[in-house]
């Protein structure tokens, strides 16, 4: 009778036990903020890995994209990052000179007119772990791969045609982030003007600057031909990157597996982002040249005498803000000088 009474007792707990729910697993929202539209690379890229991270994750893992400055602008958001108030963002390289100068190398005159090959592999290779790592560092985020690519930076304008380095000279050109974006313009003769994007297409319009440094896509997405410009000059000042980061605040809380599943995701789809970039940069060429802006591309041999001429600026900027000189060489050995 004991026996029995010990088996139905069993039984019963194995029947209590079956009808217990499941704990349902923890969901982890998290904001990414862009200051951005929703046709921009960035904004792209980020949608793939949305996407990924929702389907790997079986839903515990929910992204919020917040484009076009909803919450932060990019000049703002890695406080945020460190402070925890965000959980991700992008920012790009401009913004980034605050926290580790080393970040505006890669935007020094001895990248004017280079290839983007050379950059590319400087970035992913061991100079571009290093500044992860310290930005990494600085900014209390976690840096989960490649970084984001946005495309060359060029010189456009809407007061002169520019074919030879001369004329370049007392030309306004607006300029955005780095302080060597400054020092690079009035290295080939420019004044350099710090202005918010919002206000560019009337201050072409005004005259209150004869030009900017941006690519091709920001200058269609903006349709500035429509306030004036009519010239885009070919000077591959240097290749725009975004660095991805996660706030620590946030990315100290997941379980391995959602880590693993956020950095794989990003491995995943970052090269398909800098293909998508470069897609976009070229029809975005094409639609200026269709709307009447001239592409002025100046030969190799230009190019190389233009930065030869600015190359001067250098070495009292990098002096000047506290450049790691090991990176700056290993930048310049890259770059075959």
């Amino acid at each position: 009778m004991r026996h029995t009474f010990k088996i139905f007792l069993a039984a019963a707990v194995l029947v209590v036990l079956a009808v217990q729910p499941v704990p349902a697993q923890k969901v982890y929202e998290f904001k990414i903020s862009v200051d951005t539209t929703m046709n921009h690379p960035r904004n792209q890229g980020f949608l793939i890995f949305i996407d990924l991270v929702k389907k790997r994750s079986n839903g515990r893992l929910v992204p919020k994209l917040y484009h076009s400055a909803q919450l932060y602008k990019d000049t703002h958001v890695g406080k945020a990052l460190s402070l925890g108030t965000v959980e991700m963002a992008a920012p790009g390289i401009w913004q980034l000179e605050s926290y580790d100068p080393n970040a505006s190398i890669i935007a020094l005159p001895m990248f004017f007119g280079q290839p983007p090959e050379v950059t590319e592999k400087l970035v992913d290779g061991a100079w571009g772990e290093t500044l992860s790592k310290s930005l990494g560092k600085q900014m209390r985020v976690k840096i989960p791969g490649k970084w984001y690519e946005l495309g060359y930076i060029h010189v456009h304008s809407a007061s002169r045609r520019v074919t030879k380095l001369e004329d370049f000279a007392g030309m306004k050109i607006r300029y955005f982030g780095s302080a060597v974006n400054a020092e690079r313009i009035r290295g080939y003769g420019g004044n350099p003007v710090m202005i918010s994007w919002a206000d560019v297409p009337m201050a072409l319009v005004q005259g209150t600057v004869d030009g900017l440094i941006t690519t091709f896509k920001s200058a269609d997405s903006a349709k500035l031909d429509e306030a004036g410009l009519k010239y885009s000059i070919r000077d591959y000042e240097f290749m725009g990157y975004y660095v991805p980061m996660v706030s620590l605040k946030f990315w100290n809380k997941l379980p391995e597996d959602l880590q693993k599943i956020m950095i794989d995701a990003w491995v995943e789809h970052a090269g398909k982002q800098r293909q998508m970039a470069r897609e976009m940069q070229k029809e975005a060429e094409g639609l200026l040249v269709k709307r009447g802006v001239e592409i002025v591309t100046p030969s190799n041999e230009t190019l190389a005498e233009w930065r030869k001429h600015i190359m001067p600026v250098q070495e009292p900027f990098v002096k000047k803000i506290g450049m790691d000189p090991g990176l700056v060489k290993m930048a310049k050995e890259m770059l075959g000088m």
